[in-house]
């Protein structure tokens, strides 16, 4: 029982993730966002639970990234709104209203949960606690590329599951209100210039 403990503090706590459909980038990702395009970084600076990885969808339950621990990821979505869920062992989703040549930034936040590690999004922007670690959370993660079509693969053996995810994503949304609703929404003014 005395080496169990060790073994499962090291999984919770830990030091560095990994998953099969992220890659180590060898340059630092660029953030500049392409002129009709926004970028939106998902970035996961917390290294508990640096085993578990949560797949990070769109609204139409594409594959973006995993959100690794320690790690960031960039994508380039068109403007306009989205929304973006993370599937763990529960599910979570941020609302975006993006703008071509910005920015955003949004935080994959894990906590404890009944049997793995529970995932959140929350938004990273001027007013919330988190904006002034945005830029010490990218100093100090890592940037990860995904590989969309494996990832892609993977979620389509699962369509029904993914089905429900968005599902349980958009309740998510409706359910918040005050101050979990402004952690849950980017507005166009929210990301930074390119």
């Amino acid at each position: 029982m005395r080496r169990i403990i060790p073994a499962l503090a090291l999984l919770v706590v830990g030091c560095a993730g990994s998953s099969q459909f992220m890659q180590p980038s060898q340059t630092p990702l660029s953030l500049r966002p392409p002129a009709d395009r926004a970028v939106v970084v998902f970035v996961r600076p917390s290294h508990f639970a640096f085993a578990i990885n949560a797949n990070v969808l769109d609204e139409n339950g594409r594959f973006l990234g995993d959100a690794v621990a320690g790690g960031y990821f960039a994508v380039a979505v068109p403007p306009g709104h989205h929304e973006f869920v993370v599937w763990a062992e529960n599910t979570d989703a941020i609302a975006a209203d993006v703008v071509a040549g910005r920015t955003y930034f949004v935080e994959v936040a894990p906590t404890m949960g009944a049997f793995s590690a529970q995932m959140h999004l929350r938004a990273i922007k001027p007013g919330l606690p988190s904006w002034a670690h945005r830029d010490e959370w990218m100093r100090d993660s890592k940037g990860y590329l995904p590989d969309v079509a494996a990832g892609q693969a993977n979620l389509d053996k699962r369509s029904g599951d993914v089905a429900e995810r968005l599902r349980r994503g958009r309740e998510h949304l409706g359910k918040y209100a005050d101050q979990d609703l402004r952690e849950h929404t980017l507005g166009a003014n929210d990301g930074v210039s390119g």
